[in-house]
């Protein structure tokens, strides 16, 4: 019986994964069947920033499988957030499987601050439709709200921010200048933003002026310093939505308020805001 581990930490980049060997995950089972209840009922956090671990099984005999893999807890295994004891265990493994120390840092950090307010960690959907305090769309392309197109097996696990943003599901967590030849330098805005350019994004001062049909839609770019980047996007409502890497697509902030400028909202993490871009149906991703 092994287990492979995936910290839920990242937005834009992929998630850090490593293997526990046998003796390992024998170490890691009754940790988290102590938390079984709440590990089998929960679903993945929706924040910026960590959201604790995933843990799903290479491959085991039919008998030896636990109880706790086989319940319904979703395709890609059981997560485990606020469960101490696990989450320690499984901060060590880890480090001890070579996860860059730094990462594990900003964890450990930003793991007190999700924690703190755990009402947060699941924010409700907003109705925009009837929410006035959206602002006025100006871009006729702009995308409508549609969560239930990105929230499926299908697809969710396998688009990211950059995917949402620019409202193209390749299924391939797609990277800024991937596409194009020109990758990430540095985990900074002028690191990142010259590769969304190259895609054939366009750097703008706000999202006030008009774009008519066939001219695209606002999206904004955020990044944690030395550690990964996010993208939001403005709905044909007014307000913004975003999808936190591997999570479901949303309209709300790290607070559970409405976006009306990801320049303001609560970014958890993300603090440096980096610019506002057009983005169509002309860019290229991969």
């Amino acid at each position: 019986m092994n287990f492979i581990v995936t910290m839920d930490i990242f937005s834009g980049r992929e998630n850090p994964r490593f293997v526990l060997d046998e003796e390992m995950s024998k170490k890691l089972l009754p940790l988290i069947e102590t938390d079984a209840d709440k590990l089998l009922s929960n679903v993945q956090p929706d924040v910026l920033g960590y959201r604790g671990f995933e843990v799903s099984m290479i491959e085991a005999p039919e008998r030896a499988v636990p109880s706790l893999f086989l319940a319904p807890a979703g395709p890609r295994g059981i997560h485990v957030y606020n469960s101490v004891p696990a989450e320690e265990f499984l901060m060590k493994a880890a480090e001890a499987a070579g996860i860059a120390g730094d990462i594990l840092e900003f964890a450990i950090a930003d793991q007190s601050r999700v924690f703190a307010r755990p009402e947060l960690l699941f924010p409700p959907d907003i109705d925009k439709e009837k929410d006035p305090g959206c602002p006025v769309c100006m871009a006729a392309d702009a995308p409508a709200y549609n969560p239930g197109f990105w929230n499926i097996p299908s697809r969710q696990p396998y688009n990211n921010c950059y995917n949402y943003a620019n409202n193209q599901a390749t299924n391939t967590f797609a990277q800024p200048g991937r596409a194009t030849g020109n990758p990430i330098t540095a985990l900074t805005c002028p690191g990142v933003q010259p590769s969304a350019q190259s895609d054939g994004l366009n750097p703008v001062g706000g999202f006030s002026g008009k774009l008519t049909a066939g001219q695209g839609w606002y999206v904004a770019l955020v990044v944690a310093p030395g550690y990964d980047y996010h993208w939001y996007r403005q709905d044909d409502v007014g307000c913004w939505s975003h999808k936190p890497g591997q999570t479901t697509a949303r309209n709300t902030d790290n607070s559970g308020n409405p976006i009306t400028d990801p320049k303001t909202c609560d970014r958890g993490p993300y603090t440096d805001f980096c610019s506002y871009m057009v983005t169509g149906s002309w860019v290229k991703i991969s």
